[in-house]
């Protein structure tokens, strides 16, 4: 695909500003939330709360956003940083008890993870109007921000206690909100919503793209081992002897093994097809969490953590254009969410499943029967994949 490298810098500060404010809103939500008195146990309901709504949320408005013209990306944005703005604030200001706010946080959660797919369907247009940015070299620059964000705000944290982290959050939430007005000030209105064909309900959707629901499917389960693995890191790292430092040594390594995937992939797509970066990727989600099964030592465990690039780095941009091959464009918006959500449905399951599991079986064996359900779960995504994306016919859902 042509690439319009104008807009490649402005999209690539959407995604690592989204990438700091959900790494500040998701990834340090139980450490926030401990401060405020929760339990492990209720921390762990309110990520899957969040996780939840917030994929809830982003499948309704990409639903609305397909199926009606004067719903835009451009007019749901302003809606979702005031609901973040509004949810930040109350965390701030306000005296809540400990139930409004595990309440609250729930809101902010879940107005945060509705930005990915509105950033997903805005990319999308801009690709159909010929004007693509870069999105793996876009999307490199986001986790490299995560990286830099995460090593940075644990000290912050430790020096001045998660207070810290709601005013993080609302000065990442205004940043997101003036680079999506400058982006869309330097968008000609030709390259928003440029489909004029209206997107079908979301079941009728899912009824005629049955072997997407069944990549959907498969997707969702091979995140449960995933993110139950990144979730309770600490654990496996304590079994190879490390400890919390090891933990925030291992967590940015892991991170910064996507960058060279997503910064390269340009290169990559050109070398290699679209099906064949699909499968190989999903395949290593499965060799990823057997090596770190196999591991036993603080060494091996950093060296299984370099696969991580292989299978989700290579994943995440890989997949935004094989939705784009094998779905209706006027549909994008749903079908690019419903993918981007999958992740976040295997968060939930994660995390109200791997705590118990961690409770009654050792680490090893946990991470074993990880690998065991990844490889299932791989199985059946590959069944969801066309054999040929490139010639798929994106019509089928009509």
């Amino acid at each position: 695909m042509k690439h319009t490298e104008s807009f490649t810098p402005l999209f690539s500060v959407l995604q690592a500003f989204y990438l700091v404010g959900y790494c500040v809103a998701v990834a340090f939500a139980a450490m926030h939330l401990q401060w405020r008195g929760c339990t492990n146990a209720e921390a762990g309901l309110v990520l899957a709360a969040g996780c939840l709504l917030g994929t809830l949320l982003g499948v309704l408005v990409s639903t609305l956003i397909d199926r009606h013209a004067a719903v835009t990306v451009k007019r749901l944005y302003p809606l979702m940083f005031l609901g973040q703005l509004l949810s930040i604030i109350a965390l701030i200001a306000l005296p809540l008890s400990i139930s409004a706010v595990k309440a609250v946080y729930v809101l902010y959660m879940a107005f945060c993870l509705v930005v990915n797919p509105l950033d997903l369907k805005l990319y999308s247009d801009l690709s159909y109007a010929g004007k693509a940015p870069n999105y793996g070299f876009s999307r490199g620059m986001g986790s490299l921000a995560y990286v830099i964000a995460s090593m940075a705000l644990g000290p912050a944290v430790r020096h001045f206690s998660a207070a810290l982290l709601p005013w993080a959050g609302l000065v990442m939430c205004l940043l997101q909100a003036v680079a999506h007005v400058v982006m869309f000030s330097r968008m000609p209105e030709s390259s928003v919503s440029t489909i004029s064909v209206r997107g079908v309900p979301l079941l009728q959707f899912l009824r005629g793209n049955k072997r997407y629901c069944l990549l959907l499917l498969g997707v969702a389960l091979l995140f449960v081992p995933q993110t139950a693995v990144s979730n309770f890191r600490i654990n496996i790292v304590r079994s190879v002897g490390g400890n919390e430092s090891t933990m925030g040594l291992l967590t940015g390594f892991t991170a910064a093994s996507e960058i060279p995937f997503m910064l390269l992939f340009t290169h990559i797509a050109r070398r290699w097809k679209t099906g064949t970066l699909m499968r190989f990727s999903l395949f290593m989600f499965t060799v990823k969490i057997a090596a770190m099964a196999a591991a036993n030592s603080i060494g091996t465990l950093f060296a299984a953590s370099v696969l991580h690039g292989f299978s989700y780095a290579l994943f995440m941009v890989t997949v935004v254009g094989y939705v784009q091959k094998v779905t209706d464009p006027a549909d994008s918006a749903k079908a690019q969410s419903l993918m981007a959500s999958m992740s976040t449905v295997g968060s939930v399951i994660a995390s109200l499943s791997a705590g118990f599991l961690l409770d009654a079986m050792p680490v090893s064996s946990v991470l074993w029967l990880a690998a065991a359900f990844s490889a299932l779960s791989t199985v059946i995504a590959f069944l969801g994949l066309e054999k040929n994306p490139e010639k798929a016919p994106a019509q089928e859902s009509r």
